[in-house]
């Protein structure tokens, strides 16, 4: 069973990135996330969300 909230790190491994990138996003606002005292959780639907916004169309 997929995990349907996702650590910084778990986040950074489904999209094939560092994790810096991930904290990237979520400070520019790209990818949302909840902070629960010093760490952050991600929707995995929001990560998918990321990735649509971010693909290209091949050109």
């Amino acid at each position: 069973m997929e995990r349907e909230i996702l650590t910084v790190e778990q986040a950074a491994e489904y999209l094939q990135i560092h994790k810096v990138t991930v904290y990237k996003y979520i400070r520019s606002g790209l990818l949302p996330a909840a902070k629960l005292g010093k760490v952050y959780r991600i929707y995995r639907k929001d990560v998918e969300a990321l990735l649509d916004t971010l693909r290209t169309n091949g050109t």
